[in-house]
């Protein structure tokens, strides 16, 4: 239980320094990032891209957000979300929404599939001024290469 609180700890650190980058007055097209991200990393699950409905049965993100996000088949927690909220304090609550979603999956794999929850554990999270990012991968350098180099 302490480490999984360390863990959390050292994930909100992670994602308050992640927020604080640049980014902030950037304007990007968000569904080319995620469909950047579900492409190219490589995944073991194939990545579909949800619908509006499909999104709001995981995750319980803040009315007026534009969100794309992909999904794998289940069978890994691998994903891709980019969420476009219309004010910083709504992309702070979308994070907080997204995180809170990580956190159940995490537990979900935890005794399901242990390699997944680490999956999950290593993810990247991202607030880029209005912007929320999510990559659930094997790879989470190159997530973050793209995402910069979305933010360039």
């Amino acid at each position: 239980m302490k480490k999984k609180g360390l863990l959390a700890g050292l994930m909100a650190a992670e994602l308050f320094i992640a927020g604080c980058g640049s980014g902030a007055s950037t304007t990007i097209d968000a569904a080319g990032l995620a469909k950047s991200l579900a492409t190219e990393i490589t995944y073991e699950d194939t990545l579909e891209q949800l619908d509006q409905d499909e999104i709001s049965m995981y995750m319980d993100i803040p009315e007026g957000v534009e969100s794309v996000v992909y999904m794998g088949s289940g069978s890994t927690a691998e994903e891709v979300g980019v969420f476009t909220a219309g004010d910083s304090e709504t992309a702070k609550d979308t994070l907080n929404s997204v995180q809170d979603y990580l956190d159940d999956q995490q537990e979900s794999f935890e005794d399901y599939k242990p390699e997944e929850a680490k999956r999950v554990g290593s993810a990247v999270l991202e607030q880029k001024g209005n912007y929320v990012i999510l990559c659930v991968s094997g790879d989470s350098d190159t997530a973050r290469k793209v995402i910069e180099e979305a933010f360039k």
